[in-house]
C-alpha cells in the first residue's frame, strides 16, 4: 500500500507498522531508492511480524551478492537475504541481466498466490 493512500491527518510512521503487521498482509515490497526507504528497511527488517513479509528490491550494485561488502546497508541486505531469502536485484539496465521492479513484483505476487493456494488445498497431507 503506497504511503499516498494513507490519510493525510495521520503520519505514515504511525500507520505503516500497524497496517503491515496485520495478518491479512502477506507481502511487503520495499524498493530502496532513497534514504527514507533505507530507513524503513532498517525499521521493518527488525520487526519480527513484518520482516518475513518483506521483499526488498535493490539496484544490482548494492545487492550483497553483486557488490563488495563495506556499507552498513549492504551488510543489512545480506543479513535479511540469509534470514528470509528476499533481496532482489532490479533495474540493472545493461549492468547486469536483472528484471525491472515493475516486472519482478507481479512475478513474485503470482508465485506467492500459487503457493498459498496450494498449501490451503492440503494436497500433500
Amino acid at each position: 500500500m503506497p504511503e499516498d493512500d494513507f490519510p493525510v491527518e495521520i503520519g505514515p510512521s504511525v500507520l505503516e507498522v500497524d497496517v503491515l503487521e496485520r495478518s491479512d498482509v502477506d507481502l511487503v515490497f520495499l524498493s530502496i531508492e532513497s534514504w527514507g526507504a533505507a530507513t524503513e528497511f532498517g525499521q521493518f527488517s527488525s520487526n519480527l511480524k513484518i520482516a518475513p513479509k518483506l521483499r526488498v528490491l535493490v539496484r544490482p550494485e548494492y545487492h550483497p551478492v553483486h557488490s563488495p561488502p563495506g556499507s552498513y546497508l549492504t551488510d543489512l541486505y545480506l543479513t535479511h537475504l540469509v534470514r528470509y531469502g528476499h533481496v532482489y536485484p532490479v533495474d540493472g539496465g545493461r549492468q547486469a541481466p536483472v528484471p525491472s521492479a515493475k516486472a519482478l513484483i507481479p512475478m513474485l505476487v503470482e508465485r506467492h498466490r500459487e503457493i498459498k493456494a496450494f498449501r490451503s488445498l492440503n494436497i500433500t497431507k
